[in-house]
């Protein structure tokens, strides 16, 4: 379970992170971003959980990379989930 959860939260992540080059690319190209956008919203729903999880079920085996790697996984996921909050929401109030 917890080997499944680590591979599960390395590939979402380098997923994610995969994308943001290519939605600069296109976004320079002036084409739409759209399945970039969504397959980077699905790779952290799927990472933030995951890492998280992780992380919790390897609490007492001290601090090792993979553990360090998956709360920077967890914390940045949660970031962006918070950042892609706030957008929803301010798009909401303002009327876009």
């Amino acid at each position: 379970m917890i080997r499944v959860l680590l591979l599960t939260s390395f590939v979402s992540a380098l997923v994610a992170l995969s994308c943001v080059p290519a939605i600069f690319y296109l976004e320079s190209m002036g084409r739409p971003q759209n399945p970039f956008h969504m397959i980077q919203l699905l790779a952290c729903l799927v990472c933030f959980p995951c890492s998280g999880f992780f992380f919790w079920m390897s609490r007492g085996l001290g601090w090792t990379a993979t553990r360090i790697f998956t709360a920077l996984a967890c914390l940045l996921s949660g970031a962006w989930f918070g950042f892609f909050v706030y957008v929803m929401v301010m798009m909401a109030v303002l009327g876009a």
